[in-house]
């Protein structure tokens, strides 16, 4: 069990909400990695945390995130990051105003790296996307999915980080972590 982790990100702020999620210290580290070209989030953080393992020699923690579009097979999921820098939410919106089926889902992968190998542990959170833009808060795909589980059918935007982090893709993804690592 680790006491100590470097997450790969150039994010001091990200840091310190995974630390604050995992209970130990978490210290954010820059690395060169090779970004798979996968719609499979798992399979893509699977990479980068071996191929930030090989070079730091640490036990490391990488993080992709997806939004994976029922109607159009899983699109974008792992390649959002691409979409968002390219047509950002507005243009994914407009793509997806003929679809009939609003159906969305959202994930995060953790690939964690030791002397021990590879783990990765995952979070979904199932809802749909909005049909505009909505809320302030938040970045990327926030302001245009709506989680299932908020009964207020707000998007991630919409939301407190509070809110957001409780029922979040990436706090289920820590919560499997925990479980997998057996940190307390």
């Amino acid at each position: 069990m680790p006491d100590r982790i470097t997450l790969i990100t150039g994010n001091a702020g990200k840091a310190a909400e995974f630390a604050a999620m995992l209970g130990i210290e978490v210290t954010p580290a820059r690395a060169e990695l090779t970004e798979v070209q996968s719609l499979d989030v798992a399979a893509v953080a699977a990479r980068k945390a071996a191929d930030a393992y090989a070079q730091l020699r640490e036990p490391v923690l990488v993080d992709d995130t997806g939004l994976a579009v029922h109607e159009w097979n899983g699109l974008p999921s792992a390649l959002v990051a691409w979409f968002i820098d390219t047509v950002g939410p507005q243009g994914i919106l407009a793509m997806a105003a003929g679809i009939t089926s609003r159906r969305a889902a959202v994930s995060t992968a953790l690939g964690y790296a030791d002397a021990d190998g590879v783990q990765v542990f995952t979070g979904t959170v199932d809802g749909s996307l909005a049909t505009e833009l909505r809320g302030t808060s938040g970045f990327g795909y926030d302001p245009i999915f709506i989680p299932d589980s908020d009964p207020g059918h707000r998007t991630y935007a919409q939301m407190t980080s509070e809110e957001k982090n409780k029922i979040s893709h990436r706090r289920r993804a820590v919560e499997a972590m925990r479980a997998g690592l057996r940190l307390q």
